[in-house]
């Protein structure tokens, strides 16, 4: 009786793996045909940055210089 019930079972979860795997291969596959139509009509673009000539300035009189040397990130204050 033992071994009918660990048959059974293995086999049922035999079955739940396959059926987790086709699940997500359709999902996946889904999602990715609604991905590449979104994109291609324009609904899913990234936002362009927009350039500016003028770039606002820290006026609190504190001028900071940042830079890495190849062996860390230097700070001068």
């Amino acid at each position: 009786m033992r071994t009918l019930l660990a048959v059974a079972t293995g086999l049922g979860l035999v079955f739940a793996a396959f059926a987790g795997l086709a699940l997500a291969l359709v999902l996946g596959t889904v999602a990715a045909g609604a991905i590449a139509l979104a994109r291609l009509t324009g609904r899913f673009q990234p936002a362009m940055a927009k350039a500016s000539a003028a770039r606002e300035h820290d006026k609190s009189g504190t001028d900071y210089r940042i830079w890495n040397d190849g062996r860390g990130t230097i700070i001068d204050m």
